[in-house]
């Protein structure tokens, strides 16, 4: 190669900077992918077809791969040879996905984003995450995570590396990618993470590096791509970790992609004939990752020479060393052995060899297996071509009598004396240790050992772990994993000893501690259930529960520690600690196990452990005087199960849950609430009534009482507030007994219709204030200080209400602080649940409790797919649960948001931190969790104050560049753009970015749309697509007028969208976002521009920006605005409109073939006589293309014309592209629509039947009145019904009586009700008449009605 140019990065606002050698040497965690990769640059034909080659033979894909495909294809497209494009490397069907995953993020609204692409290894995951980074590489920063030091060569000992002391470093670069260059070119970094390079808190250290360094960027930072590998994808809709954002890849091949396979083939042959047989990569992914495939390769001549080798020569080097390459390439996804490591190990005992080659030395497997480098490594790696080839190898080698076990012993032994790469450390304990999870749950054990033991045996099994534990002397993973096996085969005594072990490398790892508790209750449960059919007695029972529950303590005392430890640590660490609840829900585990099984020996032994009777009388009540040995153990049950249910898992489950349900066994929390139901069925005596009957009903403490549902009973929600009235009058100075009194009436204000009604909220407030004015110093609980935060928390004032005085940016700051003193090391690594949010109501009333709010997604759930409970914005965004809430406007500033209320302004948290990048205005829903107020669904807002240039300043502040690239595409209702891209695997509610828009129904007339905007913001026409940029209120008024061509032949443009007329008496538009119908292409949306025609000129505007749905245009004056353009795209966003005209004989139905920012009303005022049908409309349409229109139903020869050139057309006339004639009877047919060589391009099954109707327009109009009746009803005004009345009576359709009984019916409804079943009775003429009228008295109650 020569002449290499300096690589340079893509700026946002387009242009690039260069990467000097410092910048790329400061970026030592990323693999960054320039924008003008290879340009410039002269690359040798035998280094490009070895490149090629390797590819397909099974190696990596390399940035020259694309740079190659994109070369050919482009020497393709310019040989006139009439043959496809062929781009050399296939694109699998979750490319375009992925392309617009990423496009929705860019345009997100948030700082950090990430997709999931999870894939079945090579199945070409990773080939086509770099092909969409390659792409995008002249829009986005690209970057691939690497580890400098994952290669390095003789490594001694394993180093202990901090890995997030890597992930912090890594977010710093990131960042620094990001920021490179002037702020107003900073761009989004595309960053690609592999498996071998995840890291879970990356997207947190990221956020939290963007916060320090104070970044307000007007794109987000980075979108993080992780590809990740799984021998298991688990395709479940149910799958609630499972979102938007993310793809799966399957070792599948659709019929497309199998085409295209076909002629990639043809591509290779050209090239690599004589090679054709060694790629194997490309010939299974061909072969539709077909095993079989494989299977006849090994009975080809070559294919019987390895089987013939294996059988001769089992204990040779390469045999060996290819055994170990198949098997961990088989069960561990991307792994690899360094070159060095595999060279060494042939060397070992054959120093002769050392002078062949790698390749030579590896024979006859030499074809089998590539070597490559990557991302400037210093040792090649080596691996199996395939996934798929390697599980055959395995399987080859096992029929050859070389046993996966035997595989793996080899290259322990060979380990023992070697230095090794720290890599194969993970590759081993993946292999031999790591549980898959697959659709049934997890598995418990590895793959490979799972595979030994259903092939080879139990024995082996233990064999492989107990030497692979010996070889890694300081794991505790490999005896951790023995003793779980010697745990299935019931042997607890060799289980107990490899527990031990284990604890004994870790003594202070309360996970491993925990595998010695989960022996002796396993072995507990064993005994319980009885060996040969023989139960065992009591005393058996205790000894082992004991034994157990010593073990369970001792690793709950170490996950104290251990939580201790990382709070004091200023490490980064302490962020992401997990504490460890193992050994106190194994205590509860035993404590219902010796529940269970004592009971059933025995009934008497439910009051010695509920302590209705003292254990003293043990000996005698069984007697049996050995028992008294456990005196002391079973006395202490009871009270320890209420300890750990009150002092850990009460507040555990109430405030709290996993942020993956699959981190939380099914039977966790039922476990727990049965063993404590158990014990304390008998009330203790040492209680007073009161908190005993609340205990009884689960309500004795505040976590208690906050999970108390809303559905539970007027009386028992009563009750329980009186049982705390009680015990607060006898204890006025207790702070904890006066925060449950609150609480209990704020819950039953929020329940049914209260009896006796519970304390107002002055009241409440007096109580509390006590306690508030007494805290100086002393830090109180998280609960005080949520009551503090419910009970002041503003509202908007009113004449008369009390000025709230109270600071509450300091309560939330001692409410933060109480929380990180008692439960923080508990839940950080959990979803705080919030446990009330801020409702529309007033008092104590707009305090909706959070059972509501579940209650409502228990309903949704049933429905469609919705989290178990409410985890956050993607539940509030329900319209359902939005109607509860009240949303708050508030404001950020450097990455801090506040909520503005009464003219305060109170700090709050926001649910996700990534979506507070940038200072503006917000809003959001806001909820109460125990560490302080939280803000849910953040959306962007515009506030203007004053005019002018300061509003123009705020509204950029608002918008920001990011505009650019904000993504308004194009879901449709009617034709009109209506908010964001959607398919199956997209949902509008997910993808709403600020700016926010609402989206209005115009009142339309014969000839006017008009728009009521009652404030400033963007206020969209549903009908129209267009969009206002308002300054202040104001009404426009705006219609569609005719183009002048003549105008425009001088500016050398076309229409590229409706002629608007657009006025505003307020002069308050001070922006347009007209809608265009572009597909983007390489030249993105330049050929775009904005007309304004002033009476005979035209002044030509290039967009502010321009959308992937609409131009926007700066605005000072109003008048004729529209878009047009330079030159046509040949393919644009279309639509396919239907008109049904019924008729007795021949009944019709016109079909247009339009742009998609034509607006469906301008093409119904041409077809009044005519029913529109609404169907999905969109359709990808090429202009000059010519398209046949299809129809089942139609008769011979009666579709006119038979082809049809589509035009682009913007009015005044939209005349039928194709008219299809129907028989008279027709109630459902087929359209189809099809390009030339009879493609189909669009299809969809159109329901005649609702406008089959022998009266025409009249019997349409009965349909359309029955069809509204209700809302009709619901809906009509006073004014309106007397002006039918007048117009009934007018057209004689009722006489005088019958309008006075009308007009004496007291209620407007009844009067509506009369009105429209009179008319009904009438027939179709009498109901054409009142729609006629409904339409010319209200017409926006008609457009409500889609009476039109």
């Amino acid at each position: 190669m020569a002449g290499k140019v300096i690589p340079t990065l893509p700026n946002a606002g387009g242009g690039g900077i260069l990467m000097d050698s410092e910048l790329m040497d400061s970026l030592s965690f990323l693999d960054v992918l320039s924008a003008n990769e290879f340009e410039g640059e002269q690359i040798d034909p035998a280094v490009a077809l070895e490149t090629e080659s390797d590819f397909y033979k099974g190696t990596p894909p390399k940035w020259m791969n694309f740079y190659l495909a994109d070369e050919r294809a482009s020497d393709s497209s310019a040989t006139p040879t009439g043959e496809e494009n062929d781009i050399g490397l296939i694109r699998r069907d979750g490319y375009e996905k992925l392309r617009e995953l990423i496009k929705v993020q860019r345009q997100g609204s948030w700082s950090v984003n990430s997709i999931k692409l999870s894939h079945q290894p090579g199945s070409g995951g990773t080939t086509l995450a770099m092909q969409i980074l390659w792409d995008l590489r002249k829009e986005l920063r690209c970057a691939v995570l690497v580890d400098p030091s994952s290669d390095k060569k003789d490594i001694g000992k394993q180093v202990q590396k901090d890995p997030l002391s890597d992930t912090r470093t890594i977010a710093k670069q990131v960042v620094k990618l990001f920021a490179t260059g002037d702020p107003e070119n900073q761009n989004t970094v595309l960053l690609l993470q592999d498996n071998e390079h995840l890291r879970d808190p990356l997207q947190d250290f990221l956020i939290r590096e963007i916060t320090e360094q104070k970044i307000s960027a007007k794109c987000p930072v980075v979108i993080i791509l992780q590809c990740i590998r799984s021998a298991y994808i688990i395709d479940d809709e149910e799958d609630e970790s499972r979102t938007e954002a993310d793809l799966l890849l399957k070792s599948s091949l659709s019929d497309k992609e199998k085409t295209s396979l076909v002629s990639i083939e043809k591509q290779i042959q050209r090239h690599h004939r004589d090679e054709m047989g060694k790629f194997h990569s490309f010939n299974i992914m061909q072969h539709d990752f077909n095993e079989e495939y494989m299977r006849k390769t090994f009975c080809s001549d070559e294919g019987k020479e390895i089987t013939k080798y294996l059988q001769q020569n089992k204990a040779s080097r390469n045999t060996k060393l290819f055994a170990f390459l198949a098997l961990v390439n088989s069960y561990v996804p991307g792994s690899y052995l360094l070159q060095s490591q595999c060279e060494a190990f042939l060397s070992h005992q054959d120093p002769y060899g050392v002078n062949l080659s790698f390749q030579k030395r590896m024979q006859p497997f030499s074809d089998l297996i590539v070597t490559f480098s990557r991302h400037g490594g210093e040792d090649k790696r080596v691996r199996i071509a395939h996934p798929v080839l390697a599980h055959q190898c395995v399987q080859l080698l096992a029929d050859a009598g070389i046993a996966r076990s035997s595989a793996t012993l080899d290259f322990l032994q060979y380990l023992t004396r070697q230095q090794i790469q720290p890599s194969l450390l993970l590759f081993f304990k993946d292999m031999l240790t790591k549980r898959e999870t697959t659709s049934n749950g997890q598995e418990m054990f590895s793959r490979l050992i799972l595979d030994i033991e259903k092939h080879e045996g139990i024995p082996e099994c233990v064999n492989v772990l107990k030497t692979a534990s010996e070889t890694f002397k300081h794991d505790p993973f490999y005896p951790q994993s023995l003793a779980r096996f010697y745990i299935k085969m019931s042997d607890f005594t060799r289980a107990e000893i490899w527990a031990e072990k284990a604890k004994e490398r870790v003594p202070t790892n309360s996970f491993i501690a925990d595998t010695l508790g989960q022996v002796h209750k396993n072995h507990l449960y064993k005994q319980v259930n009885g060996k040969s059919g023989e139960k065992s007695g009591a005393r058996d029972i205790l000894f082992w529960a004991e034994k157990a529950i010593i073990s369970f303590k001792q690793e709950e005392e170490l996950a104290e520690k251990e939580t201790v430890n990382h709070m004091e640590d200023d490490s980064p660490t302490k962020m992401y600690h997990t504490f460890n609840n193992r050994g106190i829900f194994g205590y509860l585990q035993v404590a219902n196990i010796v529940y269970n099984s004592l009971t059933n020996l025995n009934p008497k032994w439910r009051k010695i452990l509920t302590q209705e009777i003292s254990a003293v009388h043990l000996s005698v009540l069984f007697e049996d005087i050995k028992l008294m040995k456990y005196q002391t153990f079973i006395t202490s049950l009871r009270v320890a199960v209420e300890n750990k249910f009150y002092n850990f898992f009460e507040s555990y489950l109430t405030y709290s849950e996993p942020r993956n349900w699959k981190d939380q066994t099914t039977y966790f929390q039922q476990d727990i609430v049965d063993c404590f139901c158990k014990y304390t069925s008998a009330p203790s005596t040492k209680e007073d009534l009161p908190l005993k009957t609340l205990k009884e009903k689960m309500a004795s403490t505040f976590p208690g009482l906050s999970s108390l549902n809303q559905n539970a009973s007027e009386s028992n929600l009563s009750k329980i507030t009186e049982l705390w009235k009680i015990i607060n009058k006898e204890n006025p100075d207790d702070v904890n007994t006066a925060c449950n009194y609150i609480l209990a009436n704020i819950i039953q204000t929020n329940g049914p219709v209260a009896s006796p009604e519970p304390a107002t909220l002055p009241q409440l407030r007096t109580i509390l204030q006590k306690f508030m004015e007494e805290e100086k110093t002393k830090l109180r609980t998280p609960e005080f200080y949520l009551l503090v935060l419910l009970l002041f928390w503003p509202e908007e004032a009113r004449e008369g209400d009390v000025i709230n005085d109270i600071d509450l940016n300091k309560y939330v700051e001692r409410m933060k602080q109480a929380f990180d003193n008692k439960y923080k090391k508990y839940l950080q690594s959990r979803e705080l649940v919030p446990l009330f949010y801020l409702g529309k109501g007033a008092g104590l009333k707009r305090l909706v409790h959070k059972s509501s709010i579940d209650n409502i997604c228990e309903r949704l759930k049933r429905k469609s797919r919705t989290a178990n409970k409410t985890r956050g914005s993607a539940e509030i965004r329900d319209t359902c649960i939005q109607d509860h809430l009240l949303r708050v406007k508030g404001v950020v500033r450097v990455h801090k948001a506040f909520a503005r209320m009464a003219d305060k302004e109170i700090e709050i948290c926001p649910q996700k931190q990534a979506s507070v990048w940038k200072d503006g205005y917000i809003s959001f829903y806001l909820g109460f969790n125990i560490s302080g107020p939280v803000a849910f669904d953040i959306k962007y807002t515009i506030y203007t104050v004053g005019s002018g240039a300061n509003v123009q300043k705020q509204m950029d502040d608002a918008i920001g560049s990011e505009g650019t690239i904000m993504e308004e595409s194009k879901t449709f209702n009617r034709g009109i753009p209506m908010g964001f891209k959607t398919s199956s695997h997209f949902h509008t509610p997910t993808l709403l970015t600020e700016p926010e828009w609402k989206t209005i129904y115009p009142q339309w007339t014969k000839t006017h749309y008009r728009l009521q905007c009652p404030h400033a913001g963007l206020f969209q026409c549903r009908l129209t697509g267009l969009v206002f940029l308002m300054e202040g209120e104001g009404e426009v008024l705006y219609r569609t007028v005719q183009w002048d061509d003549s105008l425009l032949h001088s500016t050398g443009r076309t229409p590229a969208g409706p002629l608007f007329s657009i006025e505003c008496l307020q002069g308050a538009v001070r922006q347009l976002h007209l809608p265009h119908c572009e597909i983007t292409s390489g030249k993105g949306f330049d050929s775009l521009s904005v007309a304004h025609v002033t009476g005979d000129s035209v002044e030509v505007l290039q967009p502010v920006r321009v959308t992937y749905s609409h131009a926007v245009v700066d605005i000072t004056d109003l008048s004729l605005w529209g878009l047009v353009s330079s030159y046509f795209s040949s393919s644009v966003e279309g639509q396919v409109l239907l008109f049904h005209k019924p008729q007795l004989r021949k009944p019709t139905l016109n079909v247009h073939l339009l742009p998609v920012n034509v607006p469906v009303t301008e093409v119904e005022r041409e077809q009044r006589d005519c029913k529109y049908i609404q169907i999905p409309s969109n359709c990808p349409l090429t202009c000059g293309e010519t398209y046949k229109l299809c129809c089942d139903s139609a008769e011979k020869n009666k579709i006119q014309p038979l082809v049809e050139k589509f035009r682009r057309e913007y009015g005044p006339n939209y005349h039928p592209t194709f008219q299809v004639f129907l028989e008279a009877s027709t109630e459902d047919v087929e359209i189809r629509l099809l390009k030339r060589g009879d493609e189909e391009v669009w299809t969809r099954q159109v329901p005649l039947r609702d406008t089959v109707l022998v009266g025409g327009l009249e019997v349409r109009a009965v349909e359309q009145l029955r069809s509204v009746r209700c809302k009709f009803v619901e809906k009509v005004s006073e004014p309106t019904i007397k002006g039918l009345l007048d117009g009934l009576l007018h057209k004689k359709v009722i006489n005088d009586y019958e309008k006075d009984s009308v007009k004496v019916t007291a209620e407007r409804a009844d009067k509506a009700r009369d009105i429209i079943d009179m008319v009904l009775h009438k027939g179709p003429n009498a109901c054409l008449t009142m729609k006629t009228l409904l339409c010319e008295l209200d017409q926006y109650l008609c457009s409500e009605l889609g009476l039109r």
